[in-house]
């Protein structure tokens, strides 16, 4: 069995799911470290572009004999245990690792591994610090749970000399984020989410609780500061939210975040990178100044086009508090149209209470358009539906505007009609609604 990074060398490595951010990144890593790589996905997008430039052959598709000539498979969550690619490498004893295994096979080659954790926010912050590192030509590599502007889904930064840092985002979903030996731990906050690894906020909070104790520095949230933890040593941060967000350092003045951070959660999160920077040994000025260059992540408040000059923003808020937060912010442009594509049956019944709470009570929404639930792996379950939800929003506000699309396309031209009346136009979730940008992308 492979324990560690090197034994891949030279070595043939299948990725199934690889046009999946994580399964992507570690397939990347492996080919600029002289692995031969190969991969198959239901769709080849756009993250399998520069695999395929250099040669990788990705299949769409299953196709079982692409795993014969394998040393290693790698496959994300998200495939299904009948996959058939999956039961051949078994059936032929071909060692396979789930994504995160296989994460923590990578970061044990590497002397610092920070991992960014917590129920919001950690692929942004994630992408803040990548930022920074890569502004301070840090000696560093970089797997990110998204599409960020500057740099996509990966950077690798890796030089001859100095100590070698490894930042990834640890996962909560069944608890992978435990799976990660972590030199420092990031915590961004707790929230009670994915409801099928979390019967309770009580068991969320217990795991997240196991993956800060387990590293050696800590960065976390103490009131309405983020702390780092070294030692017997606590440095704090804190910066003004608002539109000139000053920032501290243990009291110290550090700079003044940008323009391009707007939205309170937003300051938070690059606190929270600034922080985690400082723990790394980069001074919070020079953090500071560097997110000043920070273009964002895709699907993150990311504006794609116009209609009738009115702002269409797309983001991918899943969770009552997400799209709270969302609102909030976006609510500086004036009267909210949005579109939400519940994720999961699952995730919508435990929550169906604090979804339909901000969709009935956020006083800037003016019209809610509802779109099929986006199932993932779930069986469709008519009890907590988006017709089972609208139900809810309307038994708390029955004079809330709320309409159900019988498809994406109805929501595109229905949003369309209304968007005159309206300060911006969300598209809010985190399943395939981002394919509909293509529909605003030609009016900018």
């Amino acid at each position: 069995m492979f324990e560690t990074f090197s034994d891949f060398a030279d070595k043939k490595i299948h990725f199934i799911g690889v046009n999946g951010v994580g399964v992507n990144a570690l397939a990347k890593y492996c080919l600029d470290m002289g692995a031969r790589v190969s991969g198959s996905d239901r769709r080849a997008g756009d993250f399998c572009r520069d695999l395929q430039r250099k040669g990788c052959k990705i299949t769409e598709g299953e196709d079982a004999a692409g795993v014969d000539d394998a040393d290693a498979v790698v496959y994300s969550s998200a495939i299904n245990e009948n996959n058939a690619e999956l039961l051949r490498a078994r059936e032929r004893n071909i060692p396979v690792f789930e994504r995160h295994e296989f994460l923590n096979i990578v970061a044990k080659s590497f002397d610092t591994v920070v991992g960014v954790a917590g129920s919001h926010g950690k692929t942004t912050v994630t992408a803040m610090l990548t930022h920074i590192l890569k502004n301070q030509n840090a000696n560093f590599v970089s797997m990110i749970g998204g599409d960020a502007i500057n740099f996509s889904n990966y950077v690798n930064n890796t030089k001859g000399d100095g100590a070698k840092i490894f930042v990834t985002e640890a996962c909560e979903y069944r608890r992978h984020m435990l799976s990660l030996d972590v030199s420092v731990a990031s915590l961004l906050n707790v929230d009670w989410d994915h409801p099928d690894t979390y019967p309770t906020r009580e068991s969320v909070e217990k795991a997240f609780k196991e993956y800060l104790d387990g590293a050696d520095v800590k960065v976390f949230a103490d009131g309405n500061f983020v702390a780092v933890k070294i030692g017997e040593s606590c440095a704090r941060f804190e910066c003004e939210t608002g539109n000139e967000a000053r920032v501290y350092a243990s009291g110290e003045f550090a700079g003044v975040f940008g323009k391009n951070l707007q939205g309170e959660y937003n300051q938070k999160n690059a606190l929270f990178a600034v922080a985690t920077a400082y723990a790394l040994g980069i001074k919070p000025a020079d953090s500071v100044k560097a997110l000043a260059s920070f273009s964002g992540v895709k699907r993150r408040y990311e504006k794609v086009g116009e209609v009738f000059k009115v702002p269409v923003v797309f983001d991918f808020a899943h969770h009552p508090t997400e799209i709270e937060s969302l609102f909030e912010r976006a609510s500086a442009e004036g009267k909210i149209l949005a579109v939400f594509q519940p994720h999961t049956y699952s995730r919508t019944r435990a929550y169906m209470n604090d979804f339909a709470n901000v969709f009935a009570n956020f006083g800037a929404l003016g019209t809610l358009i509802l779109l099929p639930t986006y199932a993932a792996r779930e069986p469709k379950d008519a009890s907590c539906d988006s017709d089972a939800l609208m139900r809810k929003i309307l038994s708390k506000n029955a004079k809330c505007d709320v309409y159900l699309a019988k498809d994406s396309i109805s929501s595109v031209e229905f949003a369309k009609k209304l968007a005159k009346d309206y300060g911006i136009i969300l598209f809010v979730g985190a399943g395939d609604i981002y394919d509909l940008r293509k529909y605003f992308q030609m009016q900018m």
